[in-house]
């Protein structure tokens, strides 16, 4: 797995992160486990997860994952989301 950073979003600390094709599916059963169900959008084809301090959001395939950080978001809130992920700097 690797993370590419979103130059064009609001909130420098944007990140997309691609997922192992073979891990897709538990990812977001984990994140889905931890922060509620994702909700989607069949008119934009997206799925997104909105947690208290970040939203995780994709396309309905799931994979890449993008984090958009809220201003609350701390670095243990990123430690923990990371490890649902199962992403390692």
């Amino acid at each position: 797995m690797h993370r590419e950073r979103v130059p064009a979003c609001v909130h420098p600390e944007t990140y997309k992160y691609f997922l192992e094709r073979d891990a897709v599916l538990a990812t977001w059963e984990r994140l889905a486990a931890r922060y509620g169900a994702p909700r989607r959008d069949p008119s934009f084809r997206t799925m997104e997860v909105v947690a208290p301090r970040f939203r995780v959001r994709a396309t309905l395939l799931g994979n890449p994952v993008t984090v958009l950080r809220q201003r609350a978001c701390t670095p243990a809130d990123i430690e923990e989301l990371h490890a649902l992920l199962g992403y390692r700097e």
